[in-house]
């Protein structure tokens, strides 16, 4: 019984790992990575294996770093079953078409400026254009076939994976529908318990349940997004989210750009800024939601109110009931209304995708007023390296944004305590009850300087065999 791991090894994203025994090949994850755009192309390009020789996948949750690849495995020939829960199921529909978009864009854009270049009628850039014309990875209808692999099931349910493979989710409390997997393998008349953590939540998020309790296990794969942080308080985050609104208020003009990822992010401010008016903490000012995204994804989250913790519930349907925040929040839609609210002089808040200010609507709402005292940025996530949002969150000035050099003049306030991911201490509490059994742990989705000291750690606390891979080649478990 052999895993290799494809992603996200030193590193937090593309997440792609295999567990192979007798003539079966199953996935943990099948991500896409994200960085650069050359570097992302040729990480992404093709895969280190056969999709062909793929029996199944086992989806932790949705997030393209995740789920991304799929519609690209299900293209080059996997014919298996994706099972996940019916919410990873369901955001996972509207990522990976929104993802097909961009890379279908994305393709035709690059092929445009080569064509241009070699006809000697563009601007050479610095960076190296491809000598032929480029094909996105995938395109819409390899995600339709993408999704008609889907089995969704319940946490807690027991299934069939392949023959000797069973497996069932639990609730790993990092967005709607995310889970972690525990998977028991047979081979050779031993059974060997496997558990793959995803991306682990963590406790008192809005919204979410708390992510269940791990159990003991023979094979442990494991995050390490925060493996050497610690998290500010989430009623620390509140506090710094409800302050920004009010200086936006006292202020009477201006913006509060909010970059945010439009799967789970952007509903948890949403819950947070609407529980704020209701109580009376934060005066109701205007709030947009700038990301077709994150409007179909708040759509998504609110057709599974089964899955919230009792207060999300009960303020939910206070939500429904009460107009105060209700009236001032709007979605939009079109590129025409998303270019308006950029002349609207009216003060409000802007909540737009990319998380990681790479791609999006958000882009061009930093354009129009990185430059303005009058704007405050919050970063309410993690920023990897080499992303625009790490250069502002590091008070990098100027930055470049669509070719143009910007002086950063607005106020730029980290708010890190909004991570939807387990903390040093909270993945320690999560992990330190399973170091008496000695599982063989392997520390993925991590860059070194996090996971590095966390292995440390986890030797400290009993853990004798732990692994930090750094290449895909086969560990025998």
């Amino acid at each position: 019984m052999q895993l290799r791991f494809f992603g996200a090894t030193g590193g937090t994203t593309g997440s792609c790992h295999a567990l192979s025994f007798g003539d079966r090949t199953v996935l943990f994850d099948c991500g896409l990575y994200q960085g650069r755009r050359q570097e992302s192309y040729e990480r992404n390009a093709r895969f280190a294996f056969d999709p062909k020789s793929v029996d199944a996948v086992l989806q932790s949750h949705a997030h393209i770093d995740h789920s991304g690849k799929l519609p690209m495995l299900a293209r080059h020939g996997f014919r298996g079953a994706i099972h996940a829960t019916p919410a990873t199921r369901d955001l996972a529909r509207v990522l990976l078409y929104d993802c097909a978009k961009i890379l279908e864009s994305d393709a035709e854009h690059l092929n445009r400026r080569r064509a241009e270049e070699h006809a000697g009628r563009g601007p050479r850039r610095g960076d190296l254009l491809p000598q032929a014309d480029l094909e996105p990875l995938y395109v819409r209808e390899d995600v339709d076939t993408a999704l008609t692999r889907f089995r969704p099931h319940a946490y807690g349910e027991w299934f069939d994976v392949v023959p000797g493979l069973r497996a069932r989710f639990h609730d790993a409390g990092h967005i709607l529908g995310s889970a972690w997997v525990e998977a028991e393998a047979i081979e050779g008349g031993r059974t060997t318990r496997i558990v793959f953590t995803g991306d682990y939540g963590r406790r008192a998020q809005p919204i979410l349940r708390d992510p269940e309790p791990l159990v003991p296990c023979d094979v442990l794969i494991t995050e390490t997004t925060y493996g050497n942080r610690s998290h500010p308080s989430a009623q620390e985050g509140t506090e710094g989210l409800y302050e920004a609104v009010r200086r936006l208020a006292q202020r009477g003009r201006g913006r509060l750009l909010i970059p945010a990822f439009a799967v789970g992010r952007t509903q948890n401010l949403l819950y947070l800024l609407a529980r704020g008016v209701h109580a009376g903490a934060i005066p109701p000012v205007r709030v947009v939601v700038d990301s077709p995204l994150a409007t179909q994804a708040t759509q998504v989250v609110a057709d599974h109110p089964d899955l919230y913790d009792p207060e999300a519930l009960a303020e939910f349907r206070r939500y429904e009931a009460e107009p105060a925040f209700r009236t001032r929040l709007s979605f939009t839609s079109s590129v025409e209304e998303s270019k308006a609210l950029n002349r609207d002089p009216r003060p409000c808040v802007v909540i737009a995708a990319s998380g990681m200010c790479e791609t999006g609507r958000i882009l061009h709402h930093l354009a129009w007023h990185l430059e303005s005292t009058d704007t405050e940025i919050l970063i309410v996530g993690f920023q990897a390296e080499h992303t625009l949002g790490r250069r502002l969150q590091e008070g990098t000035s100027p930055v470049r944004i669509f070719g143009r050099a910007c002086e950063v003049r607005a106020r730029v306030t980290p708010m890190l305590g909004f991570s939807a991911h387990a903390d040093r201490e909270g993945l320690l509490e999560a992990l330190t009850p399973l170091a008496p059994g000695d599982p063989r742990v392997f520390l993925v989705h991590g860059e070194d300087d996090a996971r590095r000291p966390f292995e440390v750690e986890l030797r400290r606390r009993g853990f004798t065999r732990v692994e930090a891979p750094s290449d895909s080649r086969a560990w025998t478990i």
